[in-house]
């Protein structure tokens, strides 16, 4: 039904002259209620607005690599790694799953009714192996292009023995940030997108599990969210390079001829461009006391670290996600409606074919569970608070009271101008009475009976407190 049609049968249900009355005051006009802030730590308890609930997981649920070539073995490696390389996009990233249901989170219908105030994300580096170069601030999709340099080719693509180098100068696009950026990048946090039929339910752990790689595309890819909420993959938000590669014969330094991929010393004419993605957070160093159960090194927490240092072993890193950013409590709603949240890590630091080049390794919860007693680390862990508003709340407060009858005709006759005066809000959700994915005449006359309720003019089920709810 459209949404004309809804305000024919809704102004039927109630009298045009009982809409007239209680909407003079209310359409055109914000619905009150307090604005709350993912940054602040108000005590929400002098709104009326219902308790504040508490989420944590020290672990995730589950956790894998997007790196095409292991195959399912990235269920259940100790680590995974983030990563790029010319033509390759975001080859590797760190994939981390959350089961929010088994913490009580509302699911289905419900999910649509929870507000999210704070969620933080961190994840720690493995005690070995590479080591990127630290960055909390945001680079532009020209900085990522290829700076110049040497390429190693290796034996086969995908292989791992260096046969030869050819120096590919950088390509015409790319814009040199400066000396103190050149050479880092930042952690950045996205949203995942599930594909082939998967999802976070259903991703199988185990060596023989879900590949990272099928059908020819990632079976989890990054994704962030456009201005308009829109959600949009950013595998290759550093654009297409320019830098031509073949797979073909290929003469080594030893005179063999290797079947293989490397750059032709060619730049492609018209590479498509990239674009600056919008995370949902960037990682950034912090302090953790000494003694801290699951973050310190024999008995040593941490120190924050500077741009262009060394991430060290064991290093961890915080994420505060953006909850404000357009889609991002959508996308998190829709999680948990099945009863997950999906994040993903990635930093586009330089790795070749070969993993050669200035990466690290992230901590998996398979490495975290078989380290020695003196790596106290647990691997990545999240954190978040929330609230659930139950139906009938359309003003944002936490209960069913003078407010949300106005507040209710706005979302029923023109929820996208209620959305755009809540960018928190849903009116799509809130106007679903019943939770059954749809605004029909049953969520209308319960609308109705809510209004009347609140305006004194019919009996309700619920307390005569004048207070529904929280």
């Amino acid at each position: 039904m459209s949404i004309h049609a809804m305000q024919d049968v809704f102004r039927g249900a109630i009298g045009a002259s009982f809409l007239a009355a209680i909407a003079g005051s209310a359409l055109g006009a914000p619905a009150s209620g307090p604005v709350v802030s993912a940054e602040s730590n108000a005590d929400t308890t002098a709104f009326g607005l219902p308790p504040i609930q508490s989420v944590s997981f020290t672990a995730p649920t589950k956790d894998t690599s997007t790196y095409s070539n292991i195959g399912a073995s990235g269920n259940t490696r100790p680590f995974a790694w983030m990563s790029t390389f010319p033509a390759q996009g975001r080859q590797s990233n760190l994939v981390t799953m959350f089961d929010t249901e088994a913490q009580g989170v509302p699911t289905g219908a419900d999910a649509q009714r929870v507000l999210v105030l704070r969620m933080r994300f961190t994840a720690c580096t493995y005690p070995s192996g590479p080591r990127a170069l630290y960055d909390a601030s945001p680079d532009a999709w020209q900085n990522t292009l290829w700076a110049g340099g040497d390429i190693i080719i290796y034996n086969f693509f995908g292989g791992n023995v260096p046969v030869g180098t050819e120096f590919v100068p950088a390509e015409p696009r790319y814009i040199d940030p400066g000396a103190d950026e050149r050479d880092n990048a930042p952690v950045e946090l996205f949203g995942v997108r599930f594909n082939n039929e998967w999802s976070a339910e259903t991703w199988i752990e185990s060596g023989l599990g879900t590949p990272a790689f099928q059908n020819d595309q990632y079976n989890a890819e990054p994704i962030d969210f456009d201005a308009q909420g829109a959600d949009r993959s950013v595998l290759f938000s550093m654009g297409e390079t320019a830098v031509e590669f073949e797979i073909g014969p290929y003469v080594g330094d030893d005179g063999q001829t290797y079947e293989t991929f490397y750059p032709t010393g060619e730049f492609l004419p018209n590479p498509v461009d990239g674009f600056d993605p919008n995370p949902l957070a960037i990682g950034r160093s912090f302090t953790i006391p000494d003694g801290t159960p699951g973050h310190s090194i024999n008995g040593f927490g941490q120190q924050p670290i500077v741009r262009g240092d060394e991430i060290p072993p064991g290093h961890r890193l915080g994420f505060d996600v953006g909850v404000n950013q357009p889609g991002v409590q959508q996308y998190l709603r829709d999680g948990f409606a099945e009863g997950w949240v999906s994040l993903m890590a990635s930093q586009l630091a330089v790795a070749d074919i070969g993993l050669n080049g200035a990466y690290s390794y992230w901590l998996t919860k398979e490495g975290s569970a078989t380290l020695p007693p003196v790596f106290d680390l647990d691997p990545s862990t999240l954190e978040f608070d929330y609230l659930y508003f139950p139906p009938g709340d359309f003003d944002g407060n936490g209960v069913i009271a003078p407010g949300d009858d106005t507040a209710a005709i706005w979302a029923l006759t023109d929820p996208d101008g209620f959305n755009r005066a809540h960018p928190l809000g849903n009116a799509r959700a809130l106007t679903d009475m019943d939770g059954d994915g749809d605004t029909d005449l049953d969520d209308i006359a319960s609308i109705v009976r809510t209004i009347m309720s609140v305006r004194g003019m019919a009996p309700h089920d619920g307390p005569d407190n004048g207070a529904i709810g929280g």
